[in-house]
């Protein structure tokens, strides 16, 4: 992909451009919009209740019994899957402690009344063994009201490396089975964070905080990633001309060429969106993945954060209306609060919202709002938590991540409830591959 979008502006003179983009850093705006929402509880607080096909219901109690096998193994199929369950909002996962089965007389099997009595619902149970190289896995499910008979049973052969990935695919199957939707366990996040004084990289991290990774760069100075096609990350680069262009990870040449100032990319529903600097202003332009049929679809000020919805609706950020506001399509659907940036579509059970980082006072909060704009539907997932930044969601809707400056990356359910620290990692420009 090589193209030039008419004639750039250098990035030596449009410093408003960076802090509106990243505007952790910058002044305090103007007052406009109504007030925030609140909320009269805690959030963070521990989830009661999902959402299933039909309704609502209490959390599954689900039992992750340690399986036959190498021990090692056993602890990362125990581990890997009790903290996917955990994570999810779903599950209530229980303490081996309160285990009273005979396991070594079950083998892969269950009793059900010794798993009936501690309350457990589904109880996880399988084995090991080496095959060659490899490490073969057999997992299974069992609904203790379904009886001795497992109801769900996969098997992997995997690298000794693999196992989690295989736990992760076994943990999104069971979601499956109880909810109807498989889970997201073992995607992944990008993000972008100061690795030096005026340097920035592009880093990955697992669904589950494992899995912490630098990508390699082309620039020392790289900006707001995003997951394209095939899985490749692109991300904004720095030039020794003082300009920006595309990259992508493994390509040390810009992808797209000739640009004075790219410095956002996002993808979806086979479109690319860019967000480009020209004469003082950000536009962003959507065309094909590969760079071609680039058209403007903003008319000027500054606008940046572009993200593709379900329906390849297009939200952003733009201050068309005075302050930085959250748009789809074109229309305004944030009416309150004075500076709301970095919307990211959620496609939660109980319906599609947005979610984005709005300007609290001094310190910066989690809201989501309805994608039709409707300004009683928005909601507040943090509060009183320090500052909270750049939320992603979870292909499957149902978790949210977001940084924090109460020590890094976070996860909660799309309420704000079950609020987890997954890592010490923190950055900016969170996106979750898949959404």
């Amino acid at each position: 992909m090589s193209m030039t979008l008419g004639r750039f502006l250098p990035l030596g003179a449009p410093l408003a451009l960076l802090a509106f983009a990243f505007p952790v850093v910058a002044q305090q705006p103007a007052s406009s919009g109504g007030a925030l929402p609140t909320v009269s509880a805690p959030t963070g607080g521990e989830v009661t209740q999902i959402v299933v096909s039909g309704g609502n219901r209490s959390l599954f109690k689900i039992a992750v019994a340690p399986i036959a096998g190498d021990a090692s193994v056993s602890t990362t199929v125990v581990d890997t899957s009790s903290r996917d369950f955990t994570l999810s909002s779903i599950f209530q996962v229980l303490d081996p402690k309160s285990f009273t089965a005979n396991l070594a007389a079950e083998g892969t099997g269950i009793e059900p009344s010794s798993w009936r009595n501690i309350g457990a619902e589904g109880v996880v149970k399988g084995m090991s063994a080496m095959r060659g190289s490899n490490v073969h896995l057999e997992l299974r499910l069992f609904v203790v009201s379904r009886g001795a008979e497992a109801v769900l049973k996969k098997e992997y052969d995997v690298p000794p490396g693999g196992v989690r990935g295989a736990v992760h695919q076994f943990d999104n199957e069971v979601v499956k089975w109880f909810t109807g939707t498989a889970g997201s366990f073992g995607s992944r996040l990008v993000f972008s964070a100061t690795t030096g004084r005026g340097q920035k990289g592009v880093f990955q991290i697992d669904s589950d905080g494992q899995g912490l990774a630098r990508l390699p760069a082309a620039s020392n100075v790289a900006l707001a990633p995003a997951v394209g096609p095939g899985g490749a990350v692109y991300y904004s680069g720095g030039l020794p001309d003082g300009s920006y262009a595309l990259f992508k990870v493994g390509n040390p040449a810009a992808v797209l060429k000739n640009a004075g100032l790219i410095f956002g990319v996002a993808f979806g529903g086979g479109k690319m969106a860019l967000v480009v600097s020209q004469n003082g202003q950000s536009d962003i332009f959507v065309g094909s993945p590969d760079g071609s049929g680039m058209a403007k679809v903003t008319g000027g000020g500054l606008n940046t954060h572009p993200a593709f919805g379900p329906g390849g609706q297009l939200a952003y950020v733009s201050n068309s209306g005075g302050n930085p506001q959250i748009y789809v399509d074109k229309k305004r659907v944030s009416w309150r609060g004075t500076y709301n940036m970095a919307p990211a579509w959620c496609n939660d059970p109980e319906g599609t919202r947005i979610l984005f980082m709005g300007r609290d006072g001094a310190t910066w909060d989690i809201f989501s709002v309805d994608p039709g704009g409707n300004a009683a539907s928005m909601k507040r997932l943090t509060q009183d938590q320090g500052s909270n930044t750049y939320p992603a969601c979870s292909p499957d809707g149902r978790m949210v991540a977001f940084f924090s400056t109460r020590g890094g990356l976070y996860t909660s359910n799309v309420q704000g409830m079950n609020q987890q620290k997954i890592s010490t990692a923190s950055g900016e420009s969170l996106r979750w591959e898949g959404n």
